[in-house]
């Protein structure tokens, strides 16, 4: 199974408005997701520094839910990260080992995510820019029976003319939706904005989109929706 890569870089374009150095770290991370498989305890991730100049990297587990379109965070013990802070010269990698432990008794789908974040150098002079990197990296663990789902849609008027799309999922696993296609009555293709800060919608939770374009249809608006699971295509009626 491929391992999906992410090359993180972190610049200032403002940097040339200054005399001083301006330091940048490009971290190529491997796997981007980490999804373990019921009774799976162990796995790792790669990082690389690709920048031209040394990275510190820290690594802290949260566990990973949904309120709304907020996603909350709360530090968890249930995920040891080793090493848990590192630092890497240019062009050398660094193995991440995850061990998980607790909740050995739940059946439901568990999630966490991982934040690396970049510690920057001390200042050696006030003529050096340095900046922080953060990546959020999703961990999810697979539930004691998963069973096939489709994410529930609905659509409402909201403010300023607008069309709010509504997708629970009432399943016991993860979505994440990869596009979405909102068509009007009269043939007109209209995009939509997610409200939140990625597309995942956890088990049990929603997310919202936003159907720009400033029209509201008259009559039923026809979805075609990308997700993990697969595509769908339903005929919404918007609530008033």
């Amino acid at each position: 199974m491929m391992r999906l890569k992410l090359v993180v870089a972190a610049l200032i374009s403002s940097a040339c408005l200054f005399t001083g150095e301006a330091q940048a770290a490009s971290l190529e991370i491997t796997p981007v997701a980490i999804n373990l498989a019921r009774g799976q305890n162990a796995t790792t991730i790669e990082v690389k520094n690709r920048g031209g100049a040394p990275a510190a990297v820290q690594i802290r587990a949260y566990a990973w839910t949904q309120t709304g379109d907020a996603d909350v965070l709360t530090p968890t013990e249930d995920i040891i990260v080793s090493p848990p802070i590192f630092t890497l010269s240019e062009g050398v990698s660094q193995t991440i080992r995850l061990l998980l432990r607790g909740g050995a008794g739940a059946a439901g789908e568990r999630s966490y995510r991982l934040l690396l974040d970049e510690v920057p150098p001390a200042h050696k002079s006030n003529q050096q820019i340095v900046i922080a990197m953060r990546v959020s990296l999703p961990v999810i663990v697979a539930p004691a029976a998963p069973a096939p789902q489709a994410l529930q849609w609905q659509a409402v008027r909201g403010p300023e003319n607008q069309i709010l799309l509504s997708a629970i999922n009432g399943g016991n696993s993860y979505d994440a939706v990869r596009a979405i296609t909102a068509t009007l009555p009269d043939g007109t293709h209209l995009h939509a904005t997610l409200r939140g800060e990625n597309a995942y919608v956890l088990s049990g939770a929603q997310r919202q989109w936003v159907v720009q374009g400033g029209r509201v249809p008259s009559g039923p608006l026809r979805l075609s929706v990308t997700t993990r699971a697969g595509k769908s295509e339903q005929t919404l009626v918007l609530a008033p």
